[in-house]
């Protein structure tokens, strides 16, 4: 039985995947993880979910627990549960998990993926907002984002940037380098209009 890629939220994720894979337990609570491994560190975490489920449905599990969208699992250090997974996993398996990982963080709103870039330490964090505001011209383009759209997201970016002015800033420091320089290509003159001078 397959599960569905990247439509799963967190919790019904990983219900199904203990479903599919007969995990043990007394009911949907903690995703049906036993009340030992979640007493454990991040580790046993892991190593449960990777003796359950595939290296695609792990990728995705281990970014909603980050996120806080499974009930009752926490991930307390998500670089060193993705490190787990590269400790244990073959390289074949390895190059599923990666391809997955990037693709689901890639998928997430964007203030989801800042903070799953951040928590894996992908980007050195002063160059975070403006790396993500540079990429978001094309992410516009790709998704055929509306003013509405941009507005929407971008609110909801600042908000999670909270204290952290100086990410937000950065973000938009990049996003105005990138609109300008793609001024004239094929992006809709009123998002560029719209965004520009965007504070």
């Amino acid at each position: 039985m397959g599960i569905t890629r990247l439509a799963l939220g967190g919790g019904l994720l990983f219900m199904i995947v203990c479903s599919v894979a007969s995990c043990g337990g007394k009911g949907g609570k903690n995703g049906d993880f036993p009340d030992d491994v979640l007493r454990r560190g991040d580790a046993a975490k892991i190593d449960y979910i990777m003796g359950k489920a595939t290296p695609d449905s792990v990728a995705r599990f281990i970014c909603d627990a980050a996120l806080g969208r499974v009930e009752g699992v926490r991930i307390d250090t998500f670089a060193n549960a993705t490190l787990r997974v590269y400790e244990k996993y073959s390289a074949d398996d390895q190059v599923k998990f990666t391809n997955e990982f990037d693709s689901y963080i890639a998928s997430q709103s964007l203030a989801d993926r800042m903070r799953l870039t951040a928590l894996a330490g992908l980007v050195d964090p002063q160059r975070l907002g403006y790396t993500m505001g540079l990429g978001y011209v094309q992410e516009i383009r790709e998704k055929r984002k509306s003013v509405a759209d941009i507005e929407k997201e971008l609110e909801a970016f600042r908000k999670a940037c909270g204290a952290d002015a100086d990410t937000y800033r950065r973000f938009l420091v990049g996003f105005h380098t990138a609109l300008e320089i793609d001024h004239g290509r094929d992006l809709p003159e009123d998002v560029y209009r719209r965004f520009i001078n965007y504070q």
